[in-house]
């Protein structure tokens, strides 16, 4: 992709590949077919080993690698002397980060020159509280039916207590709640809380990721770099809903290859958008920067202001709007 974040290529690769062996040919891609001589490498952590480091060392390519919320490197220890977002540095699509030091991060990899910029989206952030809540309510709801169902008798055996907490650890771990769920069974009562503590601490983790870099980039432009990775991989997640088409299966390689394109050129109309509008943008704010008057400048810089878009924003807006044909 350009640094505007328009994609110029892709490859498919096969099945069973594993994401770390995609890099060295594509590396080699970059290096003969398009001769690329800068590029930064963005990607998670499992596309990347010691090889592949040392092939975009070699290549001269710095790399961005991202780090999600349950990460060993994403701490307790770092995060609860950061629980204020308020602190962190924000970017006009509501991103917020901040640059760590090297020796709060418990990174066994660290090298000279790495750096780690924690960031925070709030947008996320209430995606996973409110995913969180739904789980504990589905796995609440689930233990409460089991405690009546205890209290009420029946004829036949009685349930053992180990049954019994093994269906309390089934409704549990289907919703991926038992870290944060306490419960206890005596004579046969069954009694559920949640462990408010471990809630606390795992709010800290929400809507945050930790970026690690080589490159000597300001953190305000790692982090929207970093961005469009996450920009694909909510396009590619979504692409049959914003095709309207799907599920779709193929099984010949033809037909994949084919599908792909279409994907990646769906990506491609979602992204020229905001990416023509940020040029705008940016032409409309040099444009009032440059007004003589003072209060003429400051009104034009805060309307444009008031009017920045995100692509998502983008996409939204043109939903809203409608074309009616009227005849008398």
């Amino acid at each position: 992709m350009t640094p505007d974040g328009i994609p110029i290529t892709h490859a498919v690769c096969a099945g069973h590949m594993s994401d770390k062996q995609t890099v060295p040919d594509i590396v080699k891609r970059l290096k003969e077919d398009f001769a690329v001589e800068q590029c930064v490498f963005v990607g998670d952590r499992g596309m990347v080993t010691d090889a592949t480091r040392a092939l975009m060392a070699e290549a001269g390519f710095p790399s961005m690698v991202g780090f999600h919320q349950r990460g060993r490197l994403v701490s307790d220890a770092l995060l609860e002397p950061l629980a204020d977002v308020n602190a962190y540095h924000e970017l006009k699509d509501h991103l917020r980060y901040l640059e760590v030091p090297a020796a709060s991060v418990d990174d066994i990899e660290q090298a000279e020159g790495v750096r780690y910029i924690l960031c925070y989206n709030p947008a996320k952030a209430c995606q996973d509280a409110a995913f969180r809540e739904s789980a504990l309510e589905a796995a609440e709801a689930g233990l409460k039916a089991l405690a009546e169902s205890l209290a009420t008798p029946k004829r036949g055996r009685k349930p053992t207590d180990k049954g019994v907490m093994l269906q309390v650890a089934d409704r549990l771990t289907r919703q991926g709640v038992e870290a944060f769920v306490q419960v206890d069974d005596q004579d046969g009562i069954l009694t559920y809380r949640r462990d408010e503590d471990a809630l606390n601490k795992e709010a800290l983790r929400d809507g945050k990721f930790l970026i690690r870099t080589h490159t000597d980039w300001s953190a305000a432009d790692v982090v929207p770099s970093y961005q469009t990775l996450m920009g694909i991989e909510r396009a590619f997640h979504q692409i049959k809903d914003f095709r309207d088409v799907g599920p779709v299966y193929h099984w010949n390689e033809q037909r994949v290859r084919g599908h792909l394109v279409v994907c990646v050129l769906a990506y491609l109309f979602e992204q020229a958008m905001p990416v023509l509008y940020r040029r705008q943008w940016a032409r409309d704010t040099a444009a009032a920067e440059s007004l003589a008057c003072l209060e003429e400048r400051t009104q034009g810089l805060a309307e444009l202001e008031s009017r920045w878009y995100t692509g998502e924003a983008i996409v939204r807006e043109l939903r809203r709007w409608n074309a009616v044909r009227a005849t008398c």
